[in-house]
């Protein structure tokens, strides 16, 4: 009975943790940029299982719980919106933008940018755009930018070029708050990007199915009620038992 209360409740942890993480997608359903979140588990104490007649040869494995594993990301593409502010990037394909936080560089798909004091473009946390050479990018009126990432200005003239990267395994990047990433030893290093395109005046929403989502939660909260009912029997057989014994005295 003590095992069946011990594997009921690791059942609710891990409800507890699915619950949570679908409450932070839909918290972020209209977060720009925003990757949904798809949490793993794995098996947890596992024990062996022998056979009557011969306790020395196991037959198989029983596994008493699963723990959360990792976190993967799910890079699949938003859909798109249309904002007609020139500074409004979407990346078509793979590929991420680079913004320059202190001394280091992370990488986005949300690129609702905007102009700083100075004149650099930034995104909403303030951190600059990077262009192929790590260099920040000033944008002043008149100029614009190509689905290639080239910043033209008035005349036409090539100014800077947005870089922007992709990754052997998007789906292990590590994510820095809720919009930003930095890649992982899984994920691999910043390689140039080449089959993408840049849209201006349009933002990419997030991959988040709001319904999908909802139903997720209605499930695992129904999963979540039921492995505690399991806790509550076991719970009350263990009182009966307790109670039996004390009659015998």
């Amino acid at each position: 009975m003590v095992r069946g209360i011990y594997t009921a409740a690791m059942g609710m942890l891990v409800d507890w943790f699915k619950l949570d993480s679908t409450a932070n997608n839909l918290a972020n359903v209209d977060t720009v940029g925003y990757k949904k979140d798809v949490p793993t588990f794995s098996a947890h104490d596992e024990r062996h299982i022998y056979s009557s007649q011969n306790k020395r040869v196991p037959i198989g494995t029983l596994t008493y719980s699963v723990v959360v594993d990792r976190v993967y990301l799910d890079a699949t593409e938003g859909s798109l919106q249309y904002t007609g502010n020139p500074l409004d990037l979407a990346i078509v394909g793979n590929g991420y933008f680079s913004v320059q936080r202190n001394d280091e560089v992370l990488y986005t798909r949300a690129g609702s940018f905007k102009l700083d004091a100075e004149g650099f473009i930034v995104n909403a946390d303030g951190f600059r755009l990077l262009d192929v050479n790590n260099e920040p990018i000033r944008f002043q009126d008149g100029f614009s930018i190509d689905e290639e990432g080239y910043v033209k200005d008035q005349a036409g003239n090539v100014v800077s070029r947005i870089a922007v990267y992709g990754f052997a395994s998007q789906q292990n990047l590590r994510k820095v708050g809720y919009t930003l990433f930095s890649p992982t030893e899984e994920s691999g290093p910043a390689v140039a990007a080449e089959d993408f395109r840049i849209l201006s005046g349009h933002v990419e929403l997030s991959n988040v199915n709001a319904v999908a989502e909802l139903v997720k939660m209605v499930e695992l909260q129904r999963h979540f009620e039921i492995t505690q009912k399991v806790v509550l029997a076991e719970d009350e057989m263990f009182a009966k038992l307790f109670s039996q014994l004390a009659t015998l005295r």
